[in-house]
């Protein structure tokens, strides 16, 4: 494999477990409204959440309306989740402020997938490692900073949309990311789950890129990744 500076990864779905810290801040939500539920009660809770998320859109991230409202589409869905939810568990709280109370308890902490704090640790030129290691990730800033929390002693930089202005894949948020790192994309390898979001988007701006395809799905899109991986730990053996 050719040498690279820098190796960029995505967080949701590639380092952290976005499902795990969705139902974690869930159940501290809850226990703070004073809310006993089940385990099945949580989850589907988490499906009205991935609901909420598809219906406003944020999967479309090719679409220059969800590029331009990302970041408010993402404050304002989690209100439809316990719109829903408060009708079977009734609450004193309004939907809108469990939206809030929820995104709050989002920011705390974050759940690693398999290989993630080994490969970056391996990796990184902060723990011995040969390659400056960053994260580029779609999201709000508040809420990303805490869930990697744990991560942050391996990461060079941590670039996240809010702050940026712009999501992934478009050609705003590379150029940006790539300004601050300094680093030529052509020695930048971006790592990550979303063929739309880090594999297009990382290729367009002239990267090399790796897909995280845990769960060996085909990949019937045009968008041709320079590596596929089972897991991060396999990153470790290519580079």
């Amino acid at each position: 494999m050719k040498k690279y500076q820098a190796v960029v990864f995505d967080a949701d779905h590639t380092l952290l477990d976005y499902k795990a810290d969705e139902i974690s801040a869930l159940k501290r939500l809850f226990l703070s409204l004073g809310l006993a539920v089940s385990g099945e009660a949580l989850e589907w809770c988490h499906s009205l959440s991935e609901r909420a998320w598809t219906e406003a859109g944020l999967y479309e991230v090719e679409s220059e309306r969800i590029q331009r409202e990302y970041h408010a589409l993402y404050k304002s869905h989690v209100t439809r989740i316990f719109e829903e939810f408060f009708e079977k568990y009734p609450c004193t709280v309004s939907p809108r402020r469990a939206g809030e109370l929820f995104l709050e308890e989002l920011c705390v902490g974050g759940n690693t997938l398999p290989f993630a704090e080994q490969t970056l640790a391996s990796l990184s030129a902060k723990t011995g490692g040969a390659y400056r290691v960053c994260v580029a990730t779609n999201g709000l800033e508040r809420i990303q900073l805490g869930r990697l929390e744990g991560l942050k002693r391996y990461c060079e930089e941590i670039f996240i949309s809010e702050r940026l202005g712009s999501i992934k894949p478009t050609a705003a948020f590379f150029e940006k990311m790539l300004g601050l790192t300094g680093v030529a994309p052509n020695k930048c390898l971006m790592v990550g789950d979303s063929l739309a979001s880090d594999i297009l988007g990382g290729r367009k701006a002239g990267m090399d890129t790796c897909w995280l395809n845990t769960r060996g799905q085909e990949n019937k899109t045009g968008v041709r990744p320079t590596y596929e991986i089972k897991n991060l730990a396999e990153l470790t053996r290519l580079l």
